[in-house]
């Protein structure tokens, strides 16, 4: 589901797991909020509902945290489980986002 607040956009994985076929769904649609987007806005991929990345999901966090960021974005991470963290911290994707630990990190984040 991808949905706009106070000009954020904000992109929630809402599958279990994102593989190839989830990722190309999301995609299509998540490029155009981040294009509609203003700049100085932040782009949010929340993984409340995802409890695990393969490859392609992996690849799409990728792809969009450089999008938002070309178009003037700041991309923000929420919602990780310890696993998805730990994944994150591994591959080093970490480095490309802002994370929100907490309800009130990303509230903050999106005033």
């Amino acid at each position: 589901m991808i949905r706009q607040r106070n000009s954020h956009a904000i992109i929630r994985f809402d599958s279990n797991t994102i593989g190839a076929r989830e990722a190309a769904i999301i995609a299509e649609e998540a490029y155009k909020a981040i294009d509609a987007a203003p700049r100085g806005k932040c782009m949010v991929i929340d993984l409340s509902r995802c409890q695990s990345l393969s490859s392609m999901g992996l690849g799409l966090c990728v792809t969009l945290a450089n999008r938002a960021s070309e178009t003037g974005l700041r991309p923000v991470v929420a919602g990780m489980n310890v696993q998805l963290a730990e994944l994150f911290r591994l591959m080093r994707i970490d480095r490309m986002f802002t994370t929100a630990t907490s309800t009130a990190d990303l509230e903050r984040l999106l005033l």
